[in-house]
């Protein structure tokens, strides 16, 4: 599972790693039943602490997405693509809500936040390339 971690976001370390396992879930990479890194060892790979890792667990879990089973190990929920995709975007679009009025209390325009927007795209993309489609 590879997950990026941006340190000098604004966005807390724990949402940045609930959101895109989330995405993982929410566009199948993850699959129903499937086993989640232990808590250490996706703490030891992020270099974060194991109580930030727990707490997002603990998180999912509450939130249906992940199902903990005591000495185990954490999977993904075998309910986890029902309705989470729709959860997830709800999450998204309140997050981009959120932004948007971060962006009009800075006094930038619709066009200017579109802009930045698509800058931000651009530079994903440049990252993290999708494949090309096959004809």
């Amino acid at each position: 599972m590879i997950l990026r971690i941006e340190k000098g976001s604004a966005v807390p370390i724990s949402r940045q790693i609930g959101g895109q396992i989330a995405t993982l879930c929410a566009s199948g990479k993850l699959k129903p039943g499937e086993r989640l890194p232990s808590v250490r060892e996706l703490a030891r790979e992020l270099a974060v602490n194991q109580n930030t890792i727990l707490r997002v667990y603990e998180r999912l879990t509450s939130g249906g997405l992940l199902k903990m089973r005591h000495g185990q190990g954490t999977f993904v929920s075998l309910q986890s693509q029902d309705g989470s995709l729709a959860a997830h975007r709800n999450r998204l679009l309140e997050e981009l809500r959120q932004i948007a009025r971060q962006g009009v209390a800075l006094g930038l325009t619709s066009e200017q936040l579109h802009e930045l927007l698509t800058e931000a795209l651009d530079q994903l993309n440049k990252t993290n390339p999708e494949p090309e489609a096959t004809s």
